[in-house]
């Protein structure tokens, strides 16, 4: 049987889009009686109709009213519609609006013109009143439901943005300091937010234990995961380091198979555990990219990390507790050593002209920075360098964590000073004797003696530090260069506060004045809050003789 309904049923259809349409609409027209005529046949569809005579008054319309449709004519004088297209294409404010031209030309060359300069449709005069009113409609109904996605995309953004510096919260990259070894991170991700993961956890006996993982896959999933891991890592770290890292890796597989029910998001993971008694690293590589180790300058072959293990976390195949003491690998902790942990973001990096993967470039890079004791962060350095020489690392999330492994012969005093102006001064003065035995000038030591007194000043009388309480401190010598440490547990400082404060003389002599004293006397100075500690770095160059 025919379908009677449906010419009836379309009539329908054409004939409500006829009666209504909604947007507001501009129309460019030398001609008044044109203009006239569509200001009605719009009206009358329950538009609202703006209408200009020349392209100038057309520019400064759509940029005033930022209508939904322009209606161009082509043939008018000095600006002609072409240009008018190209203007408003090229006018960020103006080129998300579509634009229809309206034209009495008809070779396919014009046509194809008025397409290349902007304009997303035309309709050839005499035009058709229905045909018109058809392609009006549906220039509006896509320019709403751009609209629409525009502002979906924004809120999908800011979102995304919010998500990325709660994870990046989650994610420090304050430099770590043991009596044994200091830690330096860089990371990056390529989105806004990144699956990447990694942590130091300082454990009883004073032991740390370091990790990084990379999760498969890019976006909002694997970014979940990887926080997902981090807090995993962490109960599964302080419950079962005593038995080591296969058995850290063991509970945390269970726990990531169990909760990610999906064969595709996995992560690789290299984990290492510090005894500072044996003085041993203890490590578990579960499918990641083996570390780069370097003893005097040089790189260790690689191939002591691999081994055992290999399977990657939570990947979903295979035994539940994959991982064994057997797959474990042992290293000793060496005085002076590097050991670099890093995600394969750095190493599948590609070169912008060649095309080729960094791959092996970063021995040679690591190596050079090893070498410079001014460089304080390594892996940020690392990451620069590559960069400089052409390797995009904005392909995936890059995280680089570089462990120097201190050598006792380098530290020329370390103490824990209790919180007391004068044991203060005395520990300053023992400063200024340490370095000058490890060969610095007498200048530079006065300098480290000042630094010193006033730091130590700083935190007597405004960290919050209880009578009774003290703070750590370091001081090494590598050359001509002197590295300060000091870790506080006082109350966290308003840097910016009480340097903005240094010239009042209500505040000279008070925090103001140190730290604009202990400012001027570093060549660097880095502080941070981490875990309710304070870190303050100094770095002193020596430069008599240079």
């Amino acid at each position: 049987m025919p379908d009677t309904q449906s010419p009836s049923t379309a009539g329908e259809a054409t004939s409500q889009l006829l009666k209504s349409l909604s947007g507001r609409v501009l129309v460019v027209d030398d001609e008044l009686p044109n203009r006239l005529y569509l200001r009605k046949l719009l009206e009358a569809r329950e538009c609202k109709v703006f209408d200009a005579a020349d392209g100038a008054t057309a520019l400064d319309l759509a940029l005033k009213q930022q209508p939904d449709l322009i209606l161009v004519d082509i043939i008018m004088p000095e600006m002609d519609g072409f240009e008018l297209c190209g203007r408003l294409r090229d006018e960020p404010r103006t080129r998300h609006i579509p634009v229809i031209m309206v034209t009495a030309k008809s070779k396919i060359e014009d046509i194809e013109t008025g397409f290349e300069r902007g304009a997303m449709d035309y309709i050839r005069k005499p035009f058709n009143p229905r045909e018109l009113i058809l392609r009006v409609g549906n220039a509006l109904a896509l320019k709403k439901s751009n609209d629409a996605l525009t502002i979906w995309n924004k809120r999908v953004s800011r979102d995304l943005e919010l998500a990325g510096a709660i994870q990046r919260s989650l994610f420090s990259v304050v430099p770590h300091f043991s009596r044994r070894f200091e830690m330096r991170t860089a990371y990056r991700t390529c989105m806004a937010v990144g699956g990447d993961a990694f942590d130091i956890i300082s454990l009883p006996d004073g032991k740390h234990c370091v990790y990084v993982a990379d999760v498969s896959g890019h976006g909002v999933a694997p970014a979940m995961i990887s926080s997902l891991l981090k807090a995993t890592a962490s109960e599964m770290i302080h419950r079962y380091a005593d038995q080591g890292p296969a058995e850290i890796c063991n509970a945390l597989n269970a726990v990531i198979r169990r909760r990610i029910d999906n064969p595709s998001y996995f992560a690789t993971l290299f984990m290492a555990i510090h005894d500072p008694t044996t003085l041993e690293w203890r490590c578990m590589n579960c499918g990641h990219p083996d570390p780069l180790y370097v003893r005097a300058g040089k790189t260790i072959d690689s191939s002591m990390f691999s081994g055992g293990g290999g399977t990657p976390i939570g990947f979903p195949f295979g035994d539940e507790k994959p991982y064994s003491v057997d797959d474990e690998i042992w290293f000793k902790d060496e005085s002076d050593t590097f050991l670099l942990l890093y995600t394969d973001g750095l190493i599948e990096a590609r070169h912008a002209q060649t095309e080729e993967e960094c791959g092996k470039r970063i021995e040679p890079l690591y190596e050079q920075l090893v070498a410079d004791p001014t460089i304080p962060n390594k892996s940020v350095a690392l990451l620069d360098l590559l960069e400089s020489e052409g390797y995009q690392l904005g392909g995936d999330d890059c995280t680089a964590i570089s462990i120097h492994m201190l050598d006792p012969g380098k530290i020329a005093i370390e103490q824990t000073v209790p919180r007391n102006i004068y044991l203060v001064s005395d520990v300053a003065k023992q400063v200024s004797v340490a370095v000058m035995e490890c060969g610095i000038s007498q200048e530079t030591a006065t300098l480290l003696q000042l630094l010193v007194m006033e730091l130590g000043a700083n935190l007597v009388d405004h960290s919050g530090l209880n009578e009774g309480d003290s703070f750590w401190l370091q001081i090494r010598v590598d050359g001509k260069t002197c590295q300060l440490v000091i870790v506080d547990e006082g109350e966290e400082w308003n840097l910016e506060e009480a340097l903005s404060h240094e010239l009042d003389e209500a505040h000279m002599g008070e925090r103001g004045r140190g730290l604009a004293i202990t400012n001027t006397i570093s060549d660097r100075i880095e502080r941070y809050r981490m875990n309710d500690e304070n870190l303050t770095y100094c770095t002193i160059i020596d430069q008599e003789g240079e």
